[in-house]
């Protein structure tokens, strides 16, 4: 018997796009424009798959998917939308959904994603495995794009959120990585308990380890009192350890150990403390690398990275570039009380150039660009005066702010964003690689490739 698919969208050109695309495959198929007409079919006839919108006009979609569990719980929900969001997601996956499409629908995706579920079904002979608990109240972090690695992020964060999982963040400096693990929180049963966030980094060895673990008082000069870790202090909720790659292998094993037993141990103690919190870390380097070159425990590795989300560079997300601008617009102009506009050119300008610093070079570059625009509409010449170096040096870039061409390609505005960066850190070429968000081996492949003079920038 073919599989028996239901379509419930109140576009009807979709409608009959899906109708002609699944019964060319052998499927039956029956589609319905809203919740009244789509109960019809599930009352008449056993429904195996539905592809719900998750927007139908003035009815919520994501809301129609618990009626649909409670007249066929066997039945596999797939929501489908144009605008994908972290918090969507995660409840359309506590109410039962096992996939999410994005529109516009492709058909390679649509016909992969009923293989996958056909595969499962003949497996498992269902493939429901139970809902997980409703999390406590969280606020929405917001996530932005719907590209389709984007939505593989959604989908796995959902999936992972209200698990007691390890999870390990991989992803360039400035792709969202903190977001990420707020997103994981917030959408946890954790999420009423405090999220910490410390980047392992920034502080050297032993201050690591007291703001971590804690210390008694004489551990060291200048305790002059207890002090409980945060470890201790977030007793319920999550620990995201940023730069974990940063770290030491003596704070390696210290960090394996209170993960392998669930307890620490204050500095100067002599006894262990249980401690219930989940561990999120983060890295922009390749740990297998750092592994192979005795910098990181494998043993850690495989601790942190029970599941491993890799964000995507914003370079390979391009089509997300457009919702991304609009967005930190939108929210400057609501924090400023002000009405400044993207021009279409800009928009267009935005998606063309290069991206070393990911998201976060995107936000601070609009940001900067609705300060100075003198006409309240942010034009092509507003993005490449700021983009550009604004001090001179050996690199023959004038000493004044000038407009380049709207035409600029994307080798010339790279090599002009990584002279500014060696400027900005005076010809610091490890300080350049992490404000670009880079290995510092890459910076050098990028400078001989654009014919930079390392030398003699910053001098």
């Amino acid at each position: 018997m073919p599989m028996e698919i239901l379509v419930v969208d109140d576009d009807k050109a979709t409608r009959q796009w899906l109708s002609s695309v699944l019964k060319a495959e052998g499927y039956s198929c029956h589609s319905a424009q809203d919740p009244q007409e789509a109960e019809e079919h599930l009352r008449q006839r056993t429904i195996q798959l539905a592809l719900l919108d998750i927007y139908l006009g003035n009815v919520n979609g994501v809301e129609f998917l618990k009626r649909i569990k409670s007249l066929q719980p066997d039945c596999d929900c797939v929501m489908m939308t144009a605008h994908a969001s972290v918090e969507t997601l995660a409840k359309s996956v506590r109410d039962g959904a096992v996939e999410y499409l994005g529109k516009p629908l492709r058909v390679d995706e649509l016909l992969g994603c009923i293989d996958r579920l056909k595969s499962r079904r003949e497996c498992t002979g269902s493939m429901l495995a139970g809902e997980p608990e409703e999390p406590a109240g969280f606020e929405g972090t917001t996530i932005v794009g719907r590209s389709p690695k984007m939505l593989e992020v959604y989908r796995t964060i959902a999936r992972v959120a209200p698990t007691e999982a390890t999870v390990l963040i991989v992803g360039a400096s400035g792709s969202g990585k903190e977001r990420v693990a707020r997103a994981i929180h917030e959408h946890s049963k954790r999420a009423s308990k405090p999220l910490t966030a410390i980047n392992c980094g920034a502080l050297a060895e032993s201050v690591l380890e007291s703001e971590l673990f804690g210390h008694e008082k004489g551990a060291f000069t200048g305790a002059d009192a207890a002090r409980r870790g945060l470890f201790e202090s977030s007793q319920g909720g999550t620990i995201f350890l940023d730069e974990i790659s940063e770290t030491t292998p003596g704070f390696q094993v210290k960090l394996l150990r209170v993960l392998q037993e669930r307890q620490v141990r204050r500095l100067g103690a002599n006894s262990s403390t249980a401690v219930d919190v989940r561990i999120i870390a983060a890295t922009n380097a390749d740990l297998m690398d750092r592994i192979r070159s005795k910098q990181f425990r494998e043993d850690l590795y495989y601790r942190l990275s029970v599941i491993t989300i890799r964000l995507p560079s914003l370079d390979e997300r391009r089509e997300d570039i457009p919702l991304l601008a609009k967005h930190f617009l939108a929210r400057f102009n609501s924090h400023n009380s002000r009405q400044v506009t993207l021009q279409a050119s800009t928009i267009d300008l935005l998606s063309q150039i290069s991206w070393p610093g990911n998201v976060r070079e995107l936000e601070n570059l609009i940001e900067r660009a609705a300060i100075l625009s003198a006409t309240g509409g942010i034009s092509p010449q507003d993005i490449q005066r700021c983009r550009e170096p604004a001090t001179s040096s050996a690199a023959a870039v004038s000493t004044e702010i000038s407009v380049a061409p709207l035409d600029l390609n994307l080798k010339e505005s790279e090599r002009l964003q990584i002279i500014r960066a060696l400027r900005e850190c005076g010809g610091s070429r490890s300080e350049a690689a992490r404000k670009l968000g880079i290995e510092r081996k890459s910076l050098y492949k990028k400078a001989k490739r654009l014919g930079i003079d390392l030398d003699a920038i910053g001098k």
